[in-house]
């Protein structure tokens, strides 16, 4: 060592003392440095046991949440520097203040009061903000402060109000509307107030800037506590009663000796605590700049070994908090604790599923897991094996030196542990070493009840282990049969698979075919009470079922698809792990779902959102494992989980469900028990929402509109739903919610729906429309009457003048020639007076030619004036000159006002009626015959009767058959004229012919 310099040298009497000084000031600071671990607070644990969910910035959460609240309707309420926000676990609802006061709030403070109202502590001296009947107004407190600190509610129903920011008049009181404020005379020192807490004996405690400050029951003044406190201290207590502070010292119990149950200390040196007991009696406590801690029973000693180090545990950016600067903490009625922080919202519930923190994430390879017959379970990853008695911590065993391949039970206590070049033994502290087939994989082991461990090799093929001699199953190498799995039954006979070519015979092991399973290639071999079962991506079957009848298809269970491990507890329950994630349902369920598959099944499914962070791990051997103490472990690819099923609490608080908004187009309408929208409206978006906290994404809604189907749709997530083919008229949508864990609430929300008519959708309107259409088609009616009418007319004056004209031809021509030749015959008469008989002859003759002429003068004058106004008389005439049979009696009757006829219906009419009585005369064989003519207002109406042999209805449809024309005659005349031709009767009981001819088409116009 080279020397020091002259200049630097110290006196030796200096060096003689310094040297041994130095030695020991450097052996106390190493002492000191060894101690110094010893000594330091370790690290708090993580808090496995809840799953956290954030909110941050970018999912809509607000930004630095100074409170957090309840209403007793089961809205969040939100309050930041942002503003005051409504949340019901899905979105975020700004709610500002109502005019003219609508601006930017910053909000300090939140009180939800047991009459339903919210309590705004705001800050920049705008004091007191009260939420009451979905209004946002001041509260007009007097001398608001620069801000406000706290608010909390009486007995009373009294709300107080500690305005921060000054050192007189801190306190304002409100009840039954008034204000007061509390001054010098109060007793409290002049110091701000930070924190206010009412205790359940009455008693009132004030958190001043470093004083602690009380009124007991019946007390007019405060009194303060010879204690010392840091500024920004808060209060909380626990069931007992006990009163526990938390300031920048840490958190303690007041009035109570210091100990490891009832002091804690924790980096908090800038104060801002926020303190909360939670219902299981642990202490939460925000840190300001560290995250969020919780103290496990506090002011309790704890039973189990090693607790007390394990009684903190925290939560902090690090691990997923959406920041370490925390402001705000809150319980909700379901149990969730809510955190608010510089950068968003998180929640922790409760978790289900538990990442077991005492077992390695992420190995390397596969985990290896395996339950003995005593509870005792042990895991293996790629570097360890571990156990876990019952009741206990993961413990390390062992070291492996290369990753395990395969572990499974030996014996009642202990398992086999295969490592890439030996086979271990390890049962309480003892291991044993066991040589291993050269250049074989273990794909799974098993032990059965003969004692022999099979292990399948994959293309080494299949060996198994007794005493110890390693035996291989007789085949060739490569392995034709590609073992790949194994597992016990429940008679502790080994169960095999194979992917290739099962060994087929008798074989002391049940042998599976990966291939032949109706469940699809097999992914899991799962032991079960109900006989070891197979399952793949279509479903979950028995094994070794050729049939393929007993099986649950995916497309029914899809939960059943893809099952990679299965355990059954002894209290009932079947729990497996697959793609779906964990899988719950009772065993018994299971067992009569395998007999008749088309059993329902009850069951549950626990995923990510039960605090399950990875999938199962498609490796072979167990995947799931039940310990003595109930709890399950599950292997998945990222850590090694385990649920508790004694401390799985069902969510038992049905959701309350409110209406948000009734959306119109772009039109938003308030979801107020009554809406009218606008007239006309067909579709309508009604947006609702339901108040379960703990699970939102689980929460389902049905709903229905009386009114229009009525029937209730389909559970769905969806909030909000669109009604449409609405029409005019008014409705009841009800809507109803189902929590988490499926508990429908109690009562629906309704919500009437009123839809005015527009004007062509009006009663009146179509009305109108109605009467428009009638007088369209009564005036369409007209025309064509009229038109009926004029053809009739033209018609009969075209035959008017054809008679005429026949007449007029009649009389130039015949009449005028047979009068020439009587003339003519009556000069030869005259010249026959010698001849009488010839004279009389021709004398006779010209008499029959003269009654001739006369009637036909007579014809010729009916043609030229057809007389019309008495059709019975005219039917008469036709009666005497018919053949009827002396004994039958024919009448003509009539009713009504005689009407004189249009000259063609009249024409028409007694040919119709001669017809029906020559029938009558020649066929009928009647006794009475009857002509009925009624003259009525709108219709003539003709009708002719007989009692004879009558006609059938076949005969009357063969009119016109055969050469009978007479019936179809009658039919064609009577469509000429406008008119309703009927024929009706039957064999033997007479014969009915009808007329029926429009009035205004029947009757001729009177003159003027």
């Amino acid at each position: 060592m080279p020397s020091l310099p002259a200049s630097l040298a110290l006196p030796a009497r200096i060096t003689r003392w310094l040297c041994p000084a130095l030695l020991g000031l450097l052996g106390l600071l190493g002492l000191l440095a060894a101690a110094a671990p010893a000594r330091a607070t370790s690290p708090p644990g993580a808090l496995v046991e809840f799953k956290h969910v954030a909110w941050s910035l970018e999912r809509g959460a607000p930004s630095r949440i100074n409170s957090i609240d309840q209403t007793p309707d089961g809205f969040l309420w939100i309050g930041s520097v942002e503003g005051l926000f409504r949340f019901d676990g899905v979105s975020f609802e700004p709610v500002p203040m109502a005019a003219p006061d609508a601006q930017r709030l910053v909000v300090s403070r939140l009180r939800a009061t047991r009459a339903g109202d919210l309590w705004v502590g705001l800050a920049r001296g705008r004091g007191v903000a009260r939420f009451h009947d979905e209004r946002l107004v001041d509260a007009q407190m007097p001398h608001p402060s620069r801000e406000v600190n706290d608010i909390q509610e009486d007995a009373d129903g009294g709300v107080w109000v500690a305005r921060g920011g000054r050192s007189d008049r801190q306190l304002a009181r409100f009840h039954q509307g008034a204000w007061q404020e509390l001054g010098p005379d109060s007793g409290l020192p002049a110091q701000q107030v930070w924190d206010l807490h009412f205790a359940r004996d009455g008693t009132m405690w004030v958190v001043l800037s470093n004083t602690l400050a009380l009124r007991r029951p019946g007390e007019v003044r405060f009194s303060t506590l010879p204690v010392s406190i840091t500024p920004r201290a808060s209060l909380s207590e626990d069931a007992e009663g006990g009163i526990w502070i938390a300031d920048a010292s840490g958190t303690r119990a007041l009035q109570r000796p210091a100990t490891a149950a009832t002091a804690f200390a924790h980096p908090n040196r800038f104060g801002g605590t926020r303190l909360l007991f939670d219902r299981h009696g642990d202490l939460w406590t925000t840190t300001w700049n560290n995250g969020v801690m919780r103290i496990r029973a506090p002011g309790r000693v704890l039973a189990t070994s090693g607790a007390e180090g394990d009684r903190i545990a925290s939560l902090n950016a690090s691990a997923g908090l959406t920041s370490d600067q925390t402001r705000a903490l809150f319980q909700d009625r379901e149990g969730n604790v809510w955190v608010g922080t510089e950068l968003g919202l998180d929640l922790l519930r409760p978790a289900s599923v538990i990442v077991e923190p005492g077992l390695p994430p992420n190995s390397p390879t596969s985990y290896r897991l395996a339950a003995t017959r005593d509870g005792t379970v042990y895991v293996a990853d790629a570097q360890a094996l571990y156990v876990m008695p019952p009741g206990q911590p993961p413990r390390r065993v062992l070291a492996n030196g290369s990753p395990a391949e395969a572990l499974c039970a030996a014996g009642a206590h202990g398992v086999w542990l295969f490592l890439a070049d030996r086979v271990l033994r390890i049962e309480g502290g003892t291991v044993q070493r066991r040589p291993k087939p050269a250049g074989a994989t273990a794909f799974g082991c098993a032990e059965d009840r003969e004692g022999r461990l099979w292990m399948p090799g994959l293309e080494r093929g299949l060996h198994w282990l007794q005493g110890d001699v390693w035996q291989r199953w007789l085949e060739p190498l490569p392995s034709p049969s590609l073992p790949a799995n194994a597992a016990l039954d429940r008679e502790g006979r080994a169960v095999l698979l194979f992917r290739g070519r099962a060994p087929p015979g008798d074989t002391p092991f049940l042998a599976l075919d990966a291939t032949q399973s109706r469940a699809g290639g097999i992914e899991g071999l799962l032991p079960a009470d109900a006989g070891v079962l197979v399952s793949g991506s279509l479903g979950l079957a028995r094994a070794g079922d050729a049939t393929g009848a007993v099986w649950l298809s995916s497309q029914t269970h899809p939960w059943a698809a893809s099952l990679n491990g299965l355990a059954q507890t002894a209290d009932g329950d079947t729990w497996a792990i697959g793609d779906a994630g964990i899988v719950q349902l009772r065993s018994s369920d299971l067992a009569g779902a395998l007999r008749e598959p088309g059993v329902a099944l009850p069951h549950r499914v626990l995923d990510f959102q039960d605090g399950l962070n990875s999938f199962v791990q498609k490796a072979p051997g167990a995947q799931v494992a039940v310990g003595g103490d109930g709890r399950v472990w599950f292997l998945t690819r990222r850590n090694v989980v385990r649920i508790n099923p004694a401390a799985l609490v069902s969510n038992r608080l049905p959701p309350p469900v409110v209406l948000r908004s009734v959306q119109v187009g772009e039109q938003v309408l308030p979801a107020t028990p009554q809406v009218t929208l606008p007239a006309g409206t067909t579709t309508v978006r009604v947006a609702f929402t339901a108040l379960s906290l703990t699970m939102p994404g689980r929460v389902q809604f049905r709903h229905r509109l009386a009114g229009a189907d009525g029937t209730w749709s389909a559970a769905s997530p969806q909030r909000s739903t669109l009604l449409s083919d609405l029409r005019p008229g008014t409705y009841r949508f009800e809507v109803s919610a189902c929590n988490n864990d499926g508990l429908w609430s109690a009562q629906t929300a309704e919500l009437t729906l009123i839809i005015p008519a527009t004007l062509t959708q009006s009663l009146e309107f179509r009305l109108a429309m109605a009467a428009l259409a009638a007088l369209l088609l009564y005036g369409l009616y007209l025309m064509r009457l009229r038109q009926i009418v004029a053809r009739v007319r033209e018609r009969g004056e075209e035959r008017s003048r054809e008679r005429e004209r026949i007449a007029r031809d009649m009389h130039d021509t015949l009449l005028q020639s047979v009068q020439g030749l009587i003339l003519r015959l009556q000069s030869v008469a005259d010249g026959l007076q010698s001849d009488p008989p010839a004279q009389q002859a021709i004398n006779q003759a010209l008499d029959r030619a003269e009654a001739v002429l006369v009637e036909g003068r007579d014809r010729l004058q009916g043609l030229r004036h057809t007389d019309t106004s008495d059709l019975e008389r005219e039917v008469s005439r036709l009666i005497a000159e018919l053949p009827f049979a002396q004994t039958t009696q024919v009448s003509v009757a009539s009713q009504g006002q005689r009407r004189t006829l249009q000259p063609p219906v009249f024409d028409e009419i007694l040919c119709i009626v001669s017809e029906a009585l020559f029938n009558a005369a020649r066929h009928a064989g009647a006794r009475e015959v009857v002509v009925q003519v009624d003259y009525g207002r709108r219709w003539l109406e003709v009708e002719v009767r007989d009692d004879g042999v009558g006609v059938s209805p076949e005969k009357a449809a063969q009119a016109g058959r055969n050469g009978h024309y007479g019936m179809l005659g009658m039919r064609e005349r009577a469509e000429r004229i406008g008119g309703q031709f009927r024929i009706s009767g039957h064999s033997g009981g007479g014969t009915r012919v009808s007329l029926r001819i429009k009035a205004a088409v029947a009757y001729a116009r009177r003159a003027s």
